[in-house]
């Protein structure tokens, strides 16, 4: 019976990474073009062999299992070991009988123009925040192209965990366009498209809002009531709300998924969420009346000494614009002046 890790010179423990370390160094020492040894050939056809085998880890399984004889006789080789060497190593070996037995020539496959073509055909999931943050099931048809050039709808359910998000996505292999310049059936990536919400702005898990208060309001604490998906939420505080501050509160933004990968599933739901971060927009009121000013003045201990408007040689100043306003302006400043250069 073969022994496929003596073949490639490796323990029975060793890791993808070092299956395919001894494969490339062997297989380059074997090649029958560049190895011209009675028993080159053979031995490059063993490696090829071990290799198809132990880098997979369905075939290793069973041949760890069951040895050689089962996994030979279910599972044979993908390729011939010239198309294995070639698609891992890029390598063409024609004409090395003219050529410095070191010098190898990558026949640079990279650069074949049915390679800058993606073999996906893709259908974009619209979602709404809602539908993400509960889960949901949706059902919608694709038609796509077969061989002959006709159309075929096929129809989806698909169930959509929640706390999915912008770029989840699930693909179903050979269910896209016949692609005739590749000759093949490409496969369907169905991908979440996140539709922008009225009120909520979401950053991976957290969820940003924005909520209006009063100046008491910001000096006094205050509590406040407002929809939250399915729910209503008191919030209270009780602290000085500053202008540009935010607010963080645990549990309340979206559902965190069970899984870690990009993919729609569905199964068992989390109970774990992240934050909801509240930013305060403080209302200023537009004018104060004298006797407000005086009661002001008494409750901050204000003193009309250290009022320095009151020089002859003061200026008056008036309201401009807003500093968010502004900024934006200098954004889009920047953004033309860049895209002016780019014209020139």
């Amino acid at each position: 019976m073969k022994d496929l890790y003596e073949i490639l010179q490796i323990d029975q423990s060793a890791t993808d990474y070092e299956i395919k370390k001894a494969y490339r160094k062997l297989a380059f020492q074997y090649h029958p073009d560049k190895n011209k040894s009675k028993d080159a050939q053979t031995q490059f056809k063993l490696i090829a062999e071990a290799y198809g085998i132990l880098s997979k880890p369905e075939k290793r399984k069973i041949y760890d299992r069951f040895g050689y004889d089962t996994v030979n006789e279910t599972n044979g080789i993908p390729m011939n070991p010239v198309d294995l060497f070639q698609s891992i190593f890029n390598v063409d070996f024609m004409n090395m009988d003219q050529m410095d037995s070191n010098i190898f020539i990558f026949s640079d496959l990279s650069t074949n123009p049915f390679s800058q073509l993606q073999n996906k055909t893709t259908y974009n999931l619209e979602t709404t925040l809602d539908e993400l943050y509960h889960g949901t099931k949706k059902e919608f048809e694709i038609q796509h192209r077969l061989k002959n050039n006709s159309l075929k709808s096929t129809k989806y359910v698909i169930n959509v965990k929640k706390g999915s998000k912008q770029g989840d996505n699930i693909v179903v292999k050979e269910g896209g366009n016949y692609n005739p310049l590749l000759q093949t059936t490409e496969d369907l990536v169905i991908q979440i498209v996140e539709q922008k919400h009225l009120i909520y702005k979401r950053q991976k898990n957290n969820l940003y809002r924005e909520h209006k208060i009063s100046l008491i309001e910001s000096l006094c604490g205050c509590e406040f009531t407002f929809d939250h998906f399915d729910e209503e939420i008191n919030i209270q505080i009780e602290e000085i709300i500053k202008p540009n501050s935010l607010f963080q509160v645990f549990k309340k933004g979206m559902p965190l998924k069970t899984n870690s990968n990009k993919e729609l599933t569905d199964g068992s739901e989390d109970e774990e969420y992240g934050n909801l971060i509240i930013d305060f927009k403080i209302i200023y009121p537009e004018s104060i009346s004298e006797k407000q000013i005086h009661y002001l003045k008494k409750i901050f201990h204000y003193s009309d000494n250290e009022k320095t408007l009151q020089k002859k040689d003061s200026i008056q100043a008036y309201y401009y614009k807003d500093k968010e306003d502004v900024v934006k302006e200098l954004i889009n400043e920047e953004e033309e002046e860049s895209s002016g250069c780019i014209q020139q």
